[in-house]
């Protein structure tokens, strides 16, 4: 979402129209689920995706028809066994997509909505739009119940604020339904350590969605020579590493430092955060020596548990590339709620 809303807000400085496509239901066995999305513009794919193939040529299509009449619609695709045949997908099942077209007069919204993606706290806030509509009227409302673009009555505003929302939804209200989806900055990989691991770690992160911040406590290491993509810190010691970060739920934290004794040091400090995902590097005896040091410290084995350890994938990884291979997979499996199979998982 934060990129497609970048691109969109350049479509429109640029005077140009464009149209984001949103898959808002999926049945059965489909190429993405609800809240993939993409943007087209006239000349064709500008970014995103909703799944390939003659699927996505459709909604490309209709994208482009949209920036043209300016209307907003749905579109139906069903997977069915011809189109799944000539996509080469086995799919079967059936989406319905919402286009809605932007001119450059709605860049203001637009770019509002990009500032409340990367908000610092993380508070974010609800894109809202009536569903199904022939127009494209977004409203961003907040948390605390204010809201930029359409309006909305505050008897709205309280029902779609009330209502349990993870990603994107349709939530009935007053007798409209809305699409609703939870406009969030991208959960942060926080590396501890700016070595050899790291480097491939941070951009494969990247790659998969996370806002990547690197800390090491050498400036030869920590510096945007080495990691272009990512946030670099220099911290004066790893004892209070993550104090300026301020880590929250959302928050993956991946120790690769250069030895067991900041690695312990790190995995402490990482254990008296609220992060959503705790991963070490090292071996098994290695685990042992510093979850022994750990507990002397006053930590217990459900706090212990926290930690991934070795951290990633068990796949056999052996250089800095598989391993980082490794480490996002099993980040994009706790993201995903989605168990490492049987056969993969560790010790």
């Amino acid at each position: 979402m934060q990129e497609l809303l970048r691109l969109l807000c350049s479509e429109l400085a640029e005077g140009r129209t464009a149209a984001m496509a949103t898959v808002v239901f999926q049945e059965g066995s489909a190429p993405r689920g609800a809240g993939s999305r993409l943007l087209a513009g006239p000349s064709g794919l500008i970014g995103g995706t909703t799944g390939g193939g003659l699927a996505e040529a459709r909604v490309i299509e209709a994208c482009r028809n949209a920036c043209e009449t300016q209307e907003a619609g749905v579109l139906d695709i069903a997977m069915d066994g011809t189109l799944a045949a000539r996509s080469e997908m086995i799919c079967g099942g059936q989406v319905r997509v919402l286009i809605e077209p932007f001119a450059p007069d709605r860049e203001s919204l637009i770019r509002t909505a990009s500032l409340a993606l990367n908000a610092a706290e993380g508070a974010g806030c609800r894109i809202v739009r009536p569903y199904p509509s022939s127009r494209t009227a977004w409203t961003l409302l907040y948390d605390d119940g204010s809201a930029d673009g359409a309006p909305l009555t505050e008897d709205v505003k309280t029902a779609l604020l009330a209502a349990p929302l993870d990603e994107a939804a349709l939530v009935p209200c007053g007798g409209t339904t809305y699409f609703c989806e939870r406009c969030q900055p991208p959960e942060r990989m926080i590396i501890v350590g700016g070595g050899h691991v790291s480097r491939p770690t941070a951009a494969i992160a990247g790659l998969t969605g996370f806002a990547v911040h690197v800390l090491d406590d050498r400036p030869e290491y920590a510096n945007r020579a080495r990691f272009p993509n990512a946030e670099v810190h220099v911290t004066p010691e790893y004892a209070d590493c993550f104090g300026p970060l301020r880590v929250t739920p959302r928050d993956y934290i991946v120790i690769v430092t250069r030895g067991h004794l900041f690695d312990g040091v790190a995995a402490a400090q990482a254990l008296r955060t609220p992060a959503h995902y705790i991963g070490m590097i090292g071996s098994t005896r290695k685990r042992r020596q510093i979850y022994a040091k750990l507990l002397e410290s006053g930590f217990t084995e459900q706090d212990l548990a926290r930690i991934h350890a070795p951290i990633g994938l068990d796949i056999g990884a052996e250089t800095p590339e598989e391993i980082a291979v490794s480490i996002l997979a099993e980040c994009i499996a706790v993201r995903r709620h989605a168990p490492a199979p049987v056969s993969w998982r560790k010790n």
